[in-house]
């Protein structure tokens, strides 16, 4: 097994951890918030898609996500960009343009590109160094001062690093804490007698 074998075990494992968690998510629960001063369940999800996508795409290709492409280009906000360094308002405003079955269809079709694009790298291309700033020249949003202080400490980390890091660790760490908050909220509706 080798080094890339390893990281495309670990990004299935990503792909599997968003697309139970969005299966699982019942469309009335999609655009609601758990507790006062979190994301609301579905922009989680969204934005687990979403960084997958940047990562692999804009950050370490340095080409055109698949958010960009004439399928999902109009679907969502574009403000919204990879749901990084964004105001809560606009968040927000994710939940309400975009339903659970989009994030679901979006995240199959980033899946299948993410992993055309792992599959044809070498494996010499895991040691490069990624030039996270000058591959988001394209998309000067991505460089606005609040979403760059979210990725700037990945600029020049090894691509098997910087793609263990957004792509990998951190939808981990989204599936937790998004797992926590739809108990509560389910919690909070079996004690209001509601349904989940």
């Amino acid at each position: 097994m080798t080094g890339k074998d390893v990281l495309r075990l670990q990004l299935d494992g990503s792909f599997n951890l968003i697309r139970a968690r969005l299966e699982g998510l019942g469309d009335e629960e999609w655009d609601r918030r758990a507790l006062l001063g979190t994301s609301k369940l579905g922009f989680i999800l969204w934005h687990c898609a979403r960084i997958v996508d940047w990562t692999v795409h804009s950050a370490m290709a340095g080409q055109p996500e698949v958010a960009d492409g004439p399928r999902w280009r109009e679907r969502f906000p574009r403000s919204a960009l990879y749901g990084a360094g964004i105001p809560d308002s606009v968040a927000d405003e994710v939940t309400r343009a975009t339903s659970r079955t989009e994030a679901v269809d979006y995240l199959d079709d980033v899946r299948v590109a993410a992993i055309a694009w792992l599959d044809s790298q070498p494996e010499t291309v895991l040691d490069a160094r990624v030039p996270l700033q000058a591959n988001q020249a394209a998309r000067p949003d991505y460089l606005e001062p609040a979403v760059w202080a979210e990725v700037r400490d990945l600029d020049g980390l090894p691509a098997w690093q910087f793609l263990a890091r957004p792509a990998i660790s951190h939808i981990r760490v989204h599936a937790g804490e998004f797992d926590v908050l739809l108990q509560a909220l389910r919690s909070q509706a079996t004690q209001a007698g509601l349904p989940g």
